[in-house]
């Protein structure tokens, strides 16, 4: 397993342009955190001490999403809501692949990962993107959780990563999926929404109406709890969206808790 491990650590390395500096540092200062990679003009900030590897990387250098793009019928720009952004390497990816945006909204709920976030976007995307340090859930807005300080994490949840107000903690804020789209994106479809927050997801679509779920064109979803995932999928099914893996042929690799549906209004690229 830890070699299996180390051979997919160096396909991903070797999918970027200053891959032989990435290998050597790996060798020989494995303590080292926030490294540079270097891929189509972009400086991407990644911290191998807050598992960026298995987040920003894992989304640039995989087809972990990249594989449902084919299938996307897209305005130009388009318009991305990433929940649980890491260092933002969905919306990174999209841009990478071409794909013009017009406006980029990433959420991460982790204060240092969203650090390394919002540099990631400024220097690579600009004024279209916005970086947001908030919990993403069914809780209402502006509600108040502690979290045990850390560096990040890709598994970090707010529910198990929760801390005492007596212990060392980072406070942060909730938000939901209505306030996001009010506040970001008013009365306009999201074209692409990412969706992976440990857990949350499904409190978050529980809170999340019929007529806003409609207004968004394509959901990336990645699930966490197999015994409340039926439920979610039967809703999304009632509300028109179709599961592009079984309408393009793709078939589930090693990112089988990934999926992605097509919305009701995706035929439509009006607003």
């Amino acid at each position: 397993m830890l070699a299996r491990q180390k051979l997919h650590g160096l396909q991903r390395i070797i999918a970027f342009d200053n891959w032989p500096m990435l290998i050597l540092a790996r060798v020989f200062d494995r303590k080292t955190g926030l490294v540079v990679y270097r891929t189509h003009g972009m400086d991407i900030l990644v911290d191998h001490r807050g598992d960026d590897e298995n987040g920003t990387r894992e989304c640039i250098a995989t087809d972990m999403y990249r594989r449902y793009l084919p299938s996307l019928l897209l305005p130009e720009p388009v318009r991305v809501l990433d929940l649980g952004a890491n260092g933002g390497g969905f919306p990174l990816m999209l841009a990478i692949a071409g794909i013009r945006l017009d406006r980029v909204v990433s959420v991460e709920m982790n204060p240092l990962t969203c650090l390394r976030l919002r540099v990631n976007l400024a220097n690579n995307l600009g004024q279209s993107a916005v970086a947001i340090n908030a919990a993403v859930c069914g809780m209402p807005e502006d509600s108040e959780i502690l979290l045990k300080p850390s560096r990040g994490g890709t598994s970090n949840g707010m529910f198990a990563d929760q801390a005492a107000s007596s212990a060392p903690h980072d406070s942060v804020r909730t938000t939901t999926l209505n306030a996001l789209c009010e506040k970001y994106f008013a009365n306009q479809r999201i074209d692409i929404c990412k969706i992976d927050i440990e857990g949350a997801e499904y409190d978050l679509f529980a809170s999340s109406p019929d007529q806003l779920l409609r207004k968004i064109r394509y959901l990336f979803i990645e699930f966490h709890d197999a015994s409340r995932t039926p439920a979610l999928l039967k809703r999304l099914a009632d509300l028109g969206f179709e599961d592009i893996a079984v309408q393009s042929g793709n078939k589930p690799g090693s990112f089988g808790d990934v999926h992605a549906f097509q919305g009701p209004g995706a035929a439509s690229l009006s607003n």
